[in-house]
């Protein structure tokens, strides 16, 4: 079997919902260890704890594929195929007919599922159809991922006027009222009397994360660098103590969740940086560099800077996740999962 494939969060996020599931946590198998599985899922029940082993499949799965993954489980499961479990982004009825024949636990972008733990959990749904490929859909536009960040960090901006958020989301008010119309269009935003609310919760957090990687963040980067100072942490040091005059900035990615929930520091260290040229680099002593850690990103809104923790300016969650999730980094992406399941995100 392949390893190392990128987990992303909708599996994880769907297996969350499931009402006997109380906690569940993922832990990605080390890069330099090839232990057979890619990595392990800790489930905790009213009743106790669980532990799977992880196959993670992003490609379609073709019947020779499904046909080595059952002899992938007989060798790694030892005759308890129960304790595997398969994350994919699509797992068809015929698929999902065949992995419940042989016991194993599945769970896929979109929401089909079979999760069995013990005598006393089960929980099975099948026959959802997968989501269309992003390039299939509407493409979604760098004004609309603004203003989705935007509603999602202040939900209840939903209902401001167009003037405000014009300030807020970084985008002119007829941009704002299009982007308004265009996701409700779109369903990431449903109207509700005279004025709106959120989307489903899945459908927005795949947007968010894809057009953030695909769409907004090339628009915002600046450039890459490296500091004067020889760490990485040396250079967030100074900025904690002194700013230069005339310049904001909002930490993102690995050295922003660190300081929401310790959980993961990370070796890059990207901003979001007011006003956004190479001049503030300049400013900041900061020397171009294609391989530095420290990545400038143009600050587009008032609700990139959310809220100051250690005397340090820190983005909005969702765009800390949108940003790890960008990274290479595994451990990157369970540190945005641990991020949105204590935010409820």
């Amino acid at each position: 079997m392949g390893r190392r494939t990128t987990l992303e969060s909708d599996p994880v996020h769907h297996l969350r919902q499931i009402p006997f599931v109380r906690d569940l946590r993922y832990v990605a198998a080390p890069d330099e260890l090839d232990r057979g599985y890619d990595g392990k899922i800790q489930v905790q029940t009213p009743s106790g704890r669980f532990q799977l082993l992880v196959e993670t499949k992003r490609s379609f799965l073709t019947r020779s594929e499904v046909n080595q993954l059952l002899a992938w489980v007989k060798q790694v499961g030892k005759g308890k195929p129960h304790k595997i479990i398969l994350l994919a982004r699509h797992i068809p009825r015929p698929v999902a007919e065949r992995l419940l024949e042989a016991q194993v636990n599945f769970a896929d972008d979109v929401g089909n599922i079979h999760l069995a733990l013990g005598d006393r959990y089960n929980w099975t749904v099948v026959g959802k159809p997968a989501l269309a490929p992003l390039s299939e859909r509407c493409p979604i536009s760098a004004a609309q991922l603004q203003l989705l960040f935007q509603l999602v960090t202040y939900p209840e901006s939903t209902n401001w006027p167009v003037r405000r958020l014009e300030t807020a989301a970084g985008i002119s008010k007829s941009k704002a009222a299009q982007a308004r119309t265009e996701l409700v269009a779109e369903g990431l935003l449903a109207s509700k009397g005279k004025g709106y609310q959120l989307g489903p919760k899945n459908l927005l957090a795949e947007r968010l994360v894809s057009g953030y990687a695909q769409v907004l963040r090339p628009k915002l980067v600046v450039g890459r660098f490296r500091s004067a100072e020889k760490t990485a942490e040396l250079f967030l040091n100074r900025l904690r103590k002194s700013v230069p005059p005339g310049i904001r900035y909002a930490l993102t990615g690995g050295p922003a969740v660190d300081l929401l929930q310790h959980f993961y520091r990370g070796p890059d260290v990207p901003l979001f940086i007011e006003p956004s040229s190479r001049h503030v680099a300049q400013d900041l002593r900061l020397l171009p560099d294609t391989d530095g850690p420290v990545t400038l990103l143009r600050a587009f809104g008032e609700v990139v800077f959310w809220q100051e923790r250690d005397n340090r300016m820190l983005a909005p969650p969702w765009l800390i996740c949108a940003e790890l999730l960008n990274s290479n980094d595994p451990r990157a992406h369970e540190a945005a999962r641990e991020l949105q399941q204590e935010l409820s995100l």
